[in-house]
């Protein structure tokens, strides 16, 4: 808004009229020094509306990727635990285990003991039951947890009382070193490939953990 507010000049007194017409042009610059704060103010909501409206997509977005990560990983982990199956027998048949029998997704719980215990693959011959987990990813964190999960076993599952349990993984992955980790805590190692072939890492020489 250009104005015309004349300076001050101490010569010359203005006239009655110069004064209000000077008042008059004080008004509307006070009046458009307000509109554009107004406007300011409007457009400061308007972008803090925006950026939570951007929140709320990216927290939505967020959560349907966890979402669908979630239910991937689940279906991802079932089908390798079916085609891991006949691969089980198959390689510890090879190393001298006379496996006969095979639980996919065994599941038990034991009112005494007050637990419950899921096991992705129960390998059994007439002496020996070998318990695998089957990861996509395994962390030293997942062999830990398995292990303890497993000092349970015989205590949920008392059919198996009076047989050596053996524990075994199968992953896909294994991270920062989880594989060699694995192995001191005496675990079998199983590996799948891309091309869904499975193999059993050699143990000579380890101690492997009896439950």
């Amino acid at each position: 808004m250009k104005t015309s507010i004349r300076r001050f000049n101490r010569n010359v007194i203005p006239s009655w009229n110069d004064l209000r017409k000077d008042m008059r042009e004080i008004h509307e610059l006070f009046k458009e020094n307000e509109r554009r704060i107004k406007e300011t103010d409007l457009q400061m909501k308007e972008t803090d509306l925006r950026m939570k409206e951007t929140d709320r997509q990216l927290k939505e977005t967020k959560e349907l990727i966890k979402a669908l990560s979630t239910k991937f990983t689940s279906q991802s982990g079932h089908i390798l635990e079916g085609l891991m199956e006949p691969s089980a027998i198959r390689i510890f048949q090879e190393r001298g285990y006379d496996i006969n029998r095979c639980w996919k997704n065994f599941k038990k719980y034991s009112k005494d003991a007050g637990r419950r215990m899921e096991v992705d693959l129960l390998l059994l011959d007439d002496d020996i039951a070998i318990v695998v987990e089957v990861k996509i990813n395994c962390t030293c964190a997942d062999i830990d947890h398995f292990l303890e999960q497993m000092t349970h076993f015989k205590e949920v599952c008392h059919e198996y009382a009076d047989k050596r349990v053996l524990v075994a993984v199968a992953a896909v992955n294994y991270d920062r070193n989880s594989d060699e980790y694995a192995h001191e805590k005496g675990v079998f190692v199983i590996r799948v490939y891309n091309d869904n072939i499975f193999s059993l890492d050699p143990t000579e020489g380890e101690k492997l953990t009896e439950f």
